[in-house]
């Protein structure tokens, strides 16, 4: 999944207003022309922080997934099992 436009720090303020008027994310989604699910992202994230701008990343980016490092594990355990089984 590519990376998306970054919404307007209007657009988001005045997703957080409507919702202050007690709109549902549906409905300010369909009227500012967004999915519920970003609308009700913003909304988690203003809750959260009290803020609706984007944030830095909290650090550098990791070098492997933890996926990756499961099956590296997994391999470096299969080959020690055989390894002993073929010493034995």
């Amino acid at each position: 999944m590519g990376k998306t436009k970054e919404l307007s720090k209007d657009i988001r303020d005045k997703m957080v207003d409507l919702h202050k008027a007690g709109m549902g994310y549906r409905t300010i989604g369909k009227q500012l022309g967004e999915k519920a699910t970003t609308v009700g992202a913003i909304i988690r994230k203003w809750k959260k922080f009290k803020a609706t701008v984007n944030l830095p990343q909290s650090g550098p980016p990791c070098k492997i997934s933890p996926r990756g490092a499961s099956m590296i594990i997994r391999k470096g355990v299969m080959s020690s099992v055989e390894f002993s089984v073929l010493q034995a």
